[in-house]
Parts: C-alpha cells; sequence; structure tokens
C-alpha cells in the first residue's frame, strides 16, 4: 500500500516537472531584397544538378568524390559522434535500473556489544534499485534539446561539405577540359608557326626574304613552345588536386589516370527568379540556425544548476540467511524515498558557467546573421559573375572572328610587298591569344553556373519551400 502511494506522488510530481530555464528564443528576420521575395511556382533545381551537364565523366568523379573523399568521412563520422552523444542525452531522461546479488558468511566480533556474541551467519540477498533524476528545471531536457540541435548541425554541415566537393570536383574538371583545349589550339598554332618557320627558311636560302623575317618566325615558333610548356604547367597541380578530391592514394596521385572529355558542356540555363525562402535550404545557413538553438537551451541547462537536484531512488528484492529460503514472501525487502543536492558554496561557478554559455549565444547569433549575410553575397555575385561572363564570351568570339580576318589579310599584304612581316606576327599572336581566351571565357561561363548551384543550396524544388 504504501509503494502504491508513493508511486502515485511520484508520478504527481513528474506530471509538473520540466519546467524549462531556457530564455525564449526569437531567430532574427532578415531584410530580403525585393526583386527575390516573389517565389517562382514552377522554379526548381534537381538534387543531382550536375547532371544537368550531360557529362558521364564528370558523374563518375562526382560519384568517386562522394564514396572515396576524406573530409566527407570526417564530416560523416562528426555527424555519428553528435548522434551518438544524443542518445546519451535521451538515455539521461530515463530512470536507471540496476540488479544486484551478493552471498557471502560473516563472524561477528566477541568484543563487541553484545558481549560475547560472537557468532557465523549467511547473509545472502538479491535486488533490484532504480535512480531517477526529477528534471524539474529543465536541466536534463535543455541538455537533450542541445544534443539534438547539434545533431542537426553536423548533419547541415555534412551537406556544405557534400556541396562544396562537388562543386570543387565540377570546377576542377571543367578547368582540367579548359586547359586540354588550349593545348591543342596551342600544339595546333605552334606546328603552323614550325611550317611558317621552314618555309622562311627556305625563302632566306633562295634569297626572298631576308634573315630577319627568319628569325622572327623562328621566335614565333619558341615562343608557342614556351606556352605548350607553360599551360602543362597549369594542368599538373590541377590533375593532382582532382584526386586528391577524388580520395585517391598516392600512387593513383601520380598515375593521373583520370579520364576528361575532349569539350566543354554547353552552358545551362539556370533559374533566376528565385524565392528568398531558398536560402533557407542552404545547408550551412541550417547549421547557424541549429547552433544557435544548441547554444540558447545550454543556457537552461546552466541556470539550472542554481536549483537542487532531486532524484527518486527505489529499492526492492530478497534477503535471507539461509539461500533456501531466498525468494520467499518472508524475505521481501524494499525501500523508496526522494534524495536532493544543491550547491550552496560555488564562489561564483554556477554565475560563470551560465555567463559563458551567454557570450556563446552571442557570437552563435553573430554568426548566424553574418552566414545569411554571406548567402546573399554569394548569390548575388555568382549572378553578377555569370552574367557578366557571358558578355565577355560573346566579345570574345565576335573579337576571334575579326583577328581570322585581320591574319588573312596581313599575310595577303606581306605576300604582296605591301606590309612588314611585323604585322603577320601580331596578327597571329593576336589571334592565338584570343582564341585561348575564348576556350578559358567558355570555362568560366560554366564554373560561373557552378558557383550560383553551389550559393543556391544545390538541389531544391518548390515542394521543399512551401513544407
Amino acid at each position: 500500500m504504501k509503494i502504491r502511494y508513493a508511486i502515485i506522488a511520484a508520478g504527481t510530481v513528474l506530471m509538473f516537472a520540466g519546467c524549462s530555464m531556457a530564455p525564449k528564443l526569437i531567430i532574427p528576420k532578415t531584410d530580403l531584397p525585393l526583386k527575390y521575395t516573389a517565389a517562382n511556382k514552377n522554379g526548381e533545381i534537381s538534387i543531382n544538378w550536375w547532371k544537368n551537364f550531360d557529362d558521364s565523366n564528370l558523374n563518375k568523379l562526382i560519384a568517386e568524390a562522394l564514396k572515396n573523399n576524406d573530409d566527407l568521412r570526417l564530416a560523416v563520422i562528426r555527424v555519428d559522434e553528435a548522434r551518438t552523444y544524443l542518445g546519451l542525452q535521451s538515455a539521461n531522461l530515463y530512470p536507471n535500473v540496476n540488479v544486484s546479488a551478493s552471498g557471502y558468511r560473516q563472524q561477528t566480533s566477541s568484543e563487541t556489544p553484545p558481549k560475547g556474541a560472537g557468532t557465523i551467519f549467511n547473509n545472502f540477498s538479491l535486488s533490484s534499485s532504480m535512480g531517477y533524476e526529477l528534471d524539474l528545471w529543465g536541466k536534463l531536457k535543455n541538455k537533450n534539446k542541445a544534443a539534438l540541435s547539434s545533431l542537426l548541425a553536423s548533419e547541415s554541415n555534412q551537406e556544405t561539405v557534400k556541396l562544396v566537393l562537388i562543386s570543387n570536383v565540377a570546377n576542377t574538371y571543367f578547368n582540367l577540359i579548359s586547359i586540354n583545349k588550349q593545348l591543342q589550339i596551342a600544339k595546333k598554332s605552334a606546328q603552323s608557326f614550325k611550317d611558317t618557320y621552314e618555309y622562311r627558311q627556305k625563302q632566306h636560302k633562295y634569297g626572298a626574304v631576308n634573315e630577319l623575317i627568319v628569325q622572327q618566325a623562328k621566335a614565333q615558333y619558341e615562343n608557342a613552345k614556351v606556352l605548350i610548356e607553360s599551360l602543362k604547367e597549369r594542368k599538373a597541380p590541377q590533375m593532382s588536386a582532382l584526386s586528391v578530391l577524388l580520395g585517391k592514394s598516392p600512387k593513383e596521385i601520380f598515375d593521373n589516370n583520370i579520364y576528361l572529355n575532349e569539350a566543354l558542356p554547353k552552358p545551362i540555363k539556370v533559374p533566376y527568379a528565385l524565392p528568398s525562402a531558398l536560402l533557407e535550404n542552404r545547408p550551412d545557413i541550417k547549421a547557424a540556425e541549429e547552433n544557435l538553438k544548441a547554444k540558447n537551451a545550454l543556457i537552461g541547462a546552466a541556470k539550472a544548476a542554481y536549483f537542487p537536484s532531486i532524484s527518486l531512488t527505489g529499492l526492492l528484492g530478497f534477503q535471507s540467511e539461509d539461500l533456501s529460503n531466498l525468494i520467499q514472501h518472508s524475505a521481501k525487502i524494499w525501500g523508496i524515498g526522494p534524495s536532493a543536492t544543491m550547491n550552496v558554496f560555488d564562489f561564483g561557478r554556477i554565475k560563470l558557467n551560465i555567463k559563458i554559455t551567454e557570450v556563446e549565444k552571442r557570437a552563435a547569433l553573430v554568426q548566424y546573421k553574418q552566414t545569411v549575410r554571406n548567402a546573399f553575397k554569394e548569390v548575388f555575385d555568382a549572378l553578377n559573375k555569370l552574367k557578366i561572363s557571358k558578355q565577355k564570351l560573346k566579345a570574345q568570339s565576335k573579337e576571334v572572328e575579326a583577328l581570322k580576318r585581320a591574319l588573312y589579310l596581313s599575310e595577303k599584304r606581306f605576300d604582296s610587298g605591301y606590309s612588314s612581316y611585323l604585322e603577320v606576327l601580331d596578327a597571329q599572336r593576336g589571334l592565338l591569344n584570343a582564341g585561348l581566351n575564348l576556350v578559358s571565357l567558355n570555362a568560366e561561363v560554366i564554373t560561373n553556373e557552378v558557383a550560383l548551384y553551389k550559393a543556391l543550396g544545390g538541389g531544391w524544388s518548390t515542394k521543399q519551400l512551401q513544407n
């Protein structure tokens, strides 16, 4: 009967337990630009957005990176660590139940009261005990909330690492294709300059041109060879960087067995009229928000230390001198009761601990605001760079066509004796540089598209935004 009353009393206390000491958290609102506030109802970006470039080699490389990259593996481990810690904090919300058994034989002293009572007896026991801390002030609940937010932040950080990894693989891949294309142009030009140099040598041999023209043609040819080596020099670190992103071994880094397409993909259309709510899907913003929530919850846990910690303990079991009589009603033992501990003098430890958590929350708030601002900046910069790079590409294409015509005319004028060979050399150099720059700008447009996808937080859909 007494046990029943004790259980009812404990249940009543638990019903009113768990008030939180954490301050109310208000996530600051962001002043959004007007042109992004209207949602694009039909807009969406595929979760596997990089497949829009329609490059099977790129798809394979990204799949390999997602499987083997060390940074991503570390991020996964951090998530497992946070999940384990959450499990530990969640377990603290439940009672701690122990089972114990003992058996021993003892002789009492004849020199202690009662005098001369030295006797030998057995003591056998089997019992189960339970301890439960009443979370009256929300200490355990707030710690559990903080652990949950930390887990969600770790998962968002993992998504950030994944997004950065995919973007880096794509950019490095496109840069390598661009360098290969420039190498083709440089090698083709070098062969043309070589043919011209050998032709001028023959002309000089028969007195058709002077030695100056021969040396100018040779210098042009040698300059093209230097350009080829410079492009190879640029290619090597890009290849090793891609190998590291793919998680390749040192041997594989030196082998450089990476397949690339011969040409850059065509630019793709990225949705521009995007809702500002899209940025809520950026994993770094989610991580910053969850980190802010975790710090806020820890303030409540720290404040709870001002109040007493109250626990309920209970014991139920059997005790007997004779092992054969251990499991019977007459050998039953039980006990139940509360216990409380409270810190009276701590010389300011609790106060300082609260202050630390409050400072950490202020820092998390600043970090959240900074993350949001940086997100909008990245979107703005990516949109602007993409627009300008397309305009530059258009102008560069026209320059290449004009320089082709200029080279044709300069060669005609030189062959007719109306101009010096210097005009031909200038036209050749101008066309070569313009051709290389055209390839570079093609790659720039595509890498700026990748940057825009990254700034937008990767894949999303309007359904996600509505949830």
